[in-house]
């Protein structure tokens, strides 16, 4: 475990603001955030629920997680907000918790599917969604660097409560399987570990776990399941002759599949029309709310086998906004998050690979056969360019007043999408990293390739302008 970190950071330095991204704080532990900052945080968060307000608190396995963990309890408290102590658990649990308990909001420790090096601290409201910029982190942020915090007279106190028996009891109740298959589930020496093998249990599933003990320096693969990542999941499914396997991120709120021939598979290109194929056959004509970086073949499938298709931005509390809000069956984004009303439209990846589970069970069909019936166009899958994050939005603004003068159709919901009958480029800022990407598709393999020069051409030009 690492010593508190006693270096100073400087508040209105440029590392401590950038750790404010799009959805959460993150940074690297001791050089851009460090205990400090957490119960800085602590008292920003406090300060925006109010004194007297219940607070859930989770943190993940990673070595820098307890220090930081005390020190933000230390921030809620000074702040007159009562915590509720959830401790080690996935992220989903934390957002469970929150809603399931009725308390104002709450706060997972973790730095996702980053680096061990890595944390920071995902915030939600009394929903169990996540404050993004323009849902509520903003007013965080702006509390944050201004220092007004509460000083109540009393502070706040602190209660352990023991969250996953009554998850493991909701979720298990919320899924309905028909057959009993082999899984293999690799928890990357994360957090997971601790709820999904109690869910397999009560689900009576033939489970095999891999990398299941917890250890903070994620000593078996990368924190992100990736074709890279997960190549210790696929050997395994393959040895036991498994129907899927499952493999998560970090701290739960992402997840990748192994079908029963080895292919691995993350993209909400795959995972949403799998999933509204089996939801639409018992709803028909609800609508499906997927993220504006889906391939447009997601939009076109729904239509066909009788579904209502939504877009929107890139961004979990977005897409799980206009579930509830359009009354949808559920959303998803290519990145693989979900938002499912059964479970409050909380990230959670783990209700989420259950969901696939169960459209598995229902289809009578191997996973590799449902896979095959999705559909695809050609791709050219996520192009990064490094690009500074001081100047990366003014660059897509840039693009954005050229890219008018071009004879294409275009959105302009989350970056810029250009497109036409052939196919499609969408050029958008990263909010969590310092790159524009550009990701590109076509009907054709000469269309996919031209609308991807169409947009490096855009991007490179812009950045050689400065």
């Amino acid at each position: 475990m690492p010593a508190h970190n006693k270096s100073k950071l400087d508040i209105n330095s440029t590392e401590v603001i950038n750790t404010f991204r799009a959805y959460d704080v993150r940074g690297i532990y001791g050089k851009d955030l460090n205990e400090d900052i957490a119960e800085r945080v602590g008292l920003a968060f406090g300060t925006f629920l109010g004194a007297g307000n219940k607070v859930g608190v989770g943190r993940d396995v990673r070595l820098s997680s307890p220090s930081l963990h005390k020190a933000l309890l230390k921030g809620l408290i000074a702040s007159g907000c009562n915590v509720i102590d959830f401790g080690l658990v996935p992220t989903p649990l934390l957002y469970f918790g929150t809603w399931f308990r009725g308390l104002a909001g709450g706060i997972m420790i973790t730095a996702s599917h980053l680096p061990p090096e890595w944390n920071g601290f995902k915030l939600a409201d009394k929903t169990g969604i996540t404050l993004s910029d323009g849902t509520g982190l903003e007013n965080v942020k702006k509390i944050f660097f201004s220092g007004n915090f509460n000083a109540p007279a009393h502070k706040g106190s602190i209660s352990e409560d023991d969250i996953v028996k009554d998850y493991v009891e909701f979720v298990s109740s919320k899924i309905t399987l028909r057959s009993k298959f082999r899984v293999v589930f690799d928890f990357g020496n994360s957090v997971t570990s601790i709820v999904v093998p109690k869910v397999s249990v009560k689900l009576k599933q033939d489970a095999k776990f891999i990398n299941k003990e917890l250890d903070g320096t994620f000593p078996n693969r990368a924190s992100e399941p990736s074709e890279e990542s997960l190549q210790g999941l696929k050997k395994k499914v393959l040895e036991e002759k498994a129907d899927i396997g499952i493999g998560y991120d970090c701290d739960g709120d992402r997840v990748a599949f192994v079908d029963e021939t080895g292919r691995i598979f993350a993209s909400g290109n795959i995972t949403i029309p799998l999933l509204a194929a089996y939801m639409l056959s018992q709803n028909p004509g609800k609508k499906i709310v997927y993220d504006i970086t889906c391939s447009s073949a997601v939009g076109d499938y729904i239509k066909k086998i009788g579904g209502e298709p939504v877009i929107v931005r890139v961004g979990h509390s977005y897409c799980a906004y206009e579930v509830l809000r359009q009354g949808a069956l559920f959303g998803g984004q290519y990145s693989g998050h979900t938002a499912f009303p059964e479970v409050n439209c909380a990230d959670d990846a783990i209700f989420g690979s259950l969901k696939i589970l169960e459209a598995l069970s229902w289809s009578g069909k191997k996973l590799s056969e449902l896979v095959d019936m999705t559909p695809s166009y050609f791709t050219s899958g996520v192009v990064e360019i490094k690009c500074d994050d001081s100047i990366k939005f003014k660059i897509i603004e840039k693009i954005k007043k050229k890219s008018r003068l071009t004879s294409y159709k275009s959105i302009y919901m989350d970056g810029i999408l250009l497109y036409n009958e052939t196919g499609r480029v969408l050029i958008r800022a990263s909010n969590t990293a310092p790159v524009i990407k550009i990701n590109s598709e076509g009907k054709t393999k000469e269309a996919c390739d031209s609308f991807l020069a169409i947009g490096q051409k855009f991007v490179m030009g812009e950045i050689e302008n400065g």
